[in-house]
This record gives C-alpha cells, structure tokens and sequence, in this order.
C-alpha cells in the first residue's frame, strides 16, 4: 500500500508509476473538519485511515504552498473554491482530494464533500475495482 507525503515536484514520477491515485492537499492549519494528515497521530477518530486501512489505492499527501496552488489551477479548480473563512472569519486553504487517472484529474472532494462519504464516492467514480477488491477483517 502506498501512504506516502510528496510536494507538487513528485507529481511526474506518481503519475508514471501508478496508472489510478488520490491526492489529498491539505493545510498545516487545518480547519475544523474530520478528515485530516492520514499521517497525523493520536486522534480518536480518523475516517481517512479507516478508509485506506480497506481501500488499497495509492495516496499521496502534500501540504498546500504557492507551487501546489499554481498546479490546483492549472488542472482546473477554482481558485476561489480554494479559501473559504474559518470561525475567526480569516481566509485559510480549504483541503481538497483529487483523484487521478495517469496525469488526468478525474474529480475532486469538490464535486462532493470533503467527508468519509465523499471520498468513498471519489474512489468509486475512479474506479469501482477499488471498493468491490476491499478486503474486509
């Protein structure tokens, strides 16, 4: 199972080596949400491990900086869905999993939610082989 954490300069050699993937750009603040870092530790609930820990699609992670943000634009989204205000009414980046084909955007957490229900709709818009192969304890 791939679970790696890359920067935007990863994204040929991900591309070549996996023909399906996601990737999920998130913040070093985070906002209130309950899908974070797959690698950050110590949480009581962590929907994204407990996806990943049955679904074996290749996932990547970056932290979103000024590179990251030109590439999310040059693949098409948004780049108001991008900032959205937090509680305190600051702009923060809002994260965001894409799915890939090869190089190709398929969807993105915008086209659902950023939530356990819209990844799981994001992997089987990717393709269904990934839910039907899931290897339950």
């Amino acid at each position: 199972m791939i679970r790696e954490q890359v920067t935007i300069q990863d994204y040929d050699r991900i591309s070549k080596e996996n023909e399906y993937f996601i990737w999920n750009f998130i913040s070093r603040h985070e906002p209130e949400i309950l899908i974070f870092s797959f690698f950050k530790e110590n949480e009581e609930r962590h929907d994204l491990k407990e996806i990943l820990k049955y679904i074996d699609i290749p996932y990547y992670e970056s932290y979103i900086d000024e590179n990251s943000i030109d590439f999310l634009i040059n693949i098409g989204i948004n780049p108001k869905s991008l900032w959205k205000k937090d509680m305190g009414l600051k702009l923060v980046f809002y994260p965001l999993l894409i799915s890939f084909n090869k190089r190709a955007k398929v969807k993105s957490t915008f086209d659902f939610c950023y939530c356990k229900e819209g990844i799981l709709d994001l992997i089987l818009d990717l393709n269904p082989k990934f839910i039907l192969d899931t290897k339950l304890d």
